[in-house]
């Protein structure tokens, strides 16, 4: 995409003041704050001691049909700067990471990585700029409560003195479409000071590709189920879920799911969400207007929320990805890529069968130790479809 660049740097004072002010907003899909305090002062004192800085990335967005300047990269820098000046840094007890920030279950995390957790916070600048523009109405609603109070070593003149460089991009296209792809393209591809985008974060840079369909990516039906892993939660992953069965919807078949994928199962799932945004005959994956009729999904999805209502799946614990796959693939098959219902008065039967499957499952120690293996995810496929089928009316 043609576009303009424009480079140069702000006080930290004046880019306060535009937080504040909501000239710069950061995107729906923008992760929470990450750093912890020590980078914060960390970060402060580079700043003190004329320290390189990266630049502040903005971008010009039209939203429905209005420009906003979207904050692409920089997040965690302008966080920090507005926490310095207001000498604060939020309590992790009371901000803690919600429901809709767990990471997404695919199996893999029940295998040991060694890898450490990221630490998030559920806060981020938004707070403090919906209490803008007037300052003392941030100061006030900064409590003791809520928030550590935190000398920064900062004197009075550093907010007047100090700068930020700042990249501003503004594209030559009208086209919003157009623009959203770009900017989510931009958005993916930078690595915010270090610290890696997790798989949930980069979903939601997709969904700004095509907002309509956010619903469809991120139902509201299913964000309560997870998987309750021993020392944390998981959260199911509908768009897995969708990438998988709609490649069995085209071919018809379990055994090259995800195929060549391994181990970047992620990038399989983009390749999903872009097939659906773009409506796509020719990929993978089954093309989203054939299996639902004019892109009108909202009728399914109340299928989906009507079965999971009607089967009790409140009352149901996932301790496993395979117990969720199992009770959820099938299911998801039937009402959203088949339009079907489920013969409801068999539900107490149709769950005795798939717990069943799940206990032999459980027995194999290499389908229990390692449930993200191909060969163990696409038995799991195939089951749960197989025997959803039986069910459907």
């Amino acid at each position: 995409m043609d576009k303009k660049v424009y480079y140069g740097e702000y006080t930290l004072k004046y880019w306060i003041e535009l937080l504040l002010k909501k000239d710069l907003e950061l995107p729906d899909y923008q992760r929470s704050f990450v750093w912890s305090e020590e980078q914060v002062k960390g970060f402060v004192k580079g700043i003190q001691e004329d320290g390189f800085v990266p630049p502040v990335t903005i971008g010009v967005c039209n939203i429905g049909g209005e420009n906003h300047n979207l904050i692409l990269d920089g997040q965690q820098r302008l966080s920090s700067l507005l926490l310095a000046y207001f000498k604060a840094f939020p309590k992790k007890d009371v901000f803690p990471r919600g429901g809709e920030d767990l990471s997404l279950a695919d199996g893999a995390a029940e295998e040991e990585d060694g890898e450490p957790d990221v630490e998030y916070i559920n806060w981020s600048l938004r707070m403090f700029a919906d209490k803008g523009p007037v300052e003392q109405n941030v100061r006030d609603y900064i409590t003791a409560t809520q928030y550590n109070h935190v000398d920064y070593g900062v004197t009075p003149d550093f907010f007047e003195t100090k700068f930020i460089p700042f990249s501003f991009i503004i594209p030559n296209a009208a086209d919003e479409a157009e623009q959203h792809e770009f900017y989510s393209t931009v958005f993916r591809n930078i690595n915010i000071l270090g610290t890696p985008l997790e798989p949930i974060e980069s979903r939601k840079s997709l969904y700004f590709l095509k907002s309509e369909l956010k619903d469809f990516f991120d139902p509201e039906c299913c964000r309560g189920y997870k998987i309750e892993l021993v020392g944390k939660n998981q959260m199911f992953d509908f768009v897995r879920a969708m990438a998988l069965l709609s490649q069995f919807r085209k071919e018809g078949r379990s055994n090259r799911l995800a195929q060549s994928y391994k181990p970047r199962m992620e990038k399989y799932y983009e390749e999903y969400i872009y097939s659906v945004v773009k409506d796509s005959p020719d990929s993978m994956f089954a093309q989203f207007s054939t299996y639902i009729p004019n892109k009108d999904f909202a009728p399914r999805i109340v299928k989906l929320q009507r079965s999971l209502q009607g089967l009790h799946y409140d009352q149901l614990h996932f301790t496993s990805i395979i117990d969720a796959d199992v009770y959820m693939l099938g299911l998801i098959y039937q009402t959203v890529i088949r339009g079907k219902d489920i013969d409801l008065t068999r539900g107490a039967e149709l769950k005795s069968a798939l717990q069943r499957k799940i206990n032999v499952y459980k027995a194999d120690q290499s389908h229990k130790g390692s449930p993200s293996l191909f060969k163990h995810m696409r038995s799991r496929v195939e089951y749960s479809i197989t025997t959803f089928n039986r069910y459907a009316l």
